[in-house]
């Protein structure tokens, strides 16, 4: 894997935060249109959240893509911060550890927001896969982690599968919402989902570790189905 840096909490702006990990497989099997619209997709994202007054202080967004390696493709920084980035393809699915270095980086990130003395919102991770994890026990060890700290309330975890190929099987144990499939490559809407949904939980009052964001109301899910 990569080695992450994650540049220093900006301490001169004390609104809570609400981090939020997008994993997205870049393997081989995404090539041609699905990365390409990948790519448009998280380039709204980054518009569309920037835009909000409060949601671009507030939300932290983290990437870890997963094709071949793991790497943290940008480290935590405000949503004002953000820039569209074009993501190629390369290699398998280590999707374990892309898990694994999320809820790194999340635990991480936590411990810097109650170092600084900063509220925080109960933090997402965001994954998206079209196929099956290759990284076998690493990824058994991850889904045991990620089920602990979901169950802590340590994370709201939310997870996506593209395309026919996806395992839908593997991603309903990544979280107790149950996965969703992406409708053809509305890679786009789905992103425009994730950046409302941001302003929501960034305009709400529900912050603190044991905030419970999954009381938020978030906007209809037109991208994908159950």
């Amino acid at each position: 894997m990569t080695a992450p840096f994650t540049p220093r909490l900006k301490l001169d702006n004390r609104d809570p935060r609400v981090a939020c990990v997008l994993l997205l497989d870049v393997s081989l099997s995404m090539g041609g249109a699905p990365i390409d619209e990948l790519n448009r997709g998280y380039a709204r994202f980054c518009g569309e959240l920037g835009e909000d007054p409060l949601a671009r202080k507030r939300t932290e967004v983290a990437v870890v893509t997963f094709g071949g390696e793991v790497r943290v493709a940008q480290p935590f920084a405000e949503a004002r911060e953000l820039e569209p980035q074009r993501f190629s393809v390369s290699g398998t699915t280590p999707l374990g550890e892309a898990l694994d270095t999320a809820m790194d980086l999340v635990e991480g990130r936590k411990a810097e927001y109650r170092a600084a003395g900063l509220e925080y919102y109960r933090p997402w991770l965001f994954v998206l896969s079209d196929g099956s994890p290759t990284d076998g026990e690493r990824f058994e060890n991850a889904v045991r982690r990620l089920s602990e700290m979901e169950r802590a309330k340590g994370a709201t975890v939310f997870a996506v599968g593209i395309g026919e190929a996806a395992d839908m099987t593997q991603l309903a144990r990544l979280s107790e919402r149950g996965p969703a499939r992406l409708r053809g490559l509305q890679f786009g809407p789905m992103f425009a989902w994730l950046s409302a949904s941001m302003q929501q939980v960034s305009n709400s009052v529900a912050f603190g570790p044991e905030s419970d964001t999954t009381q938020i109301p978030l906007p209809p899910v037109g991208w994908g189905t159950a």
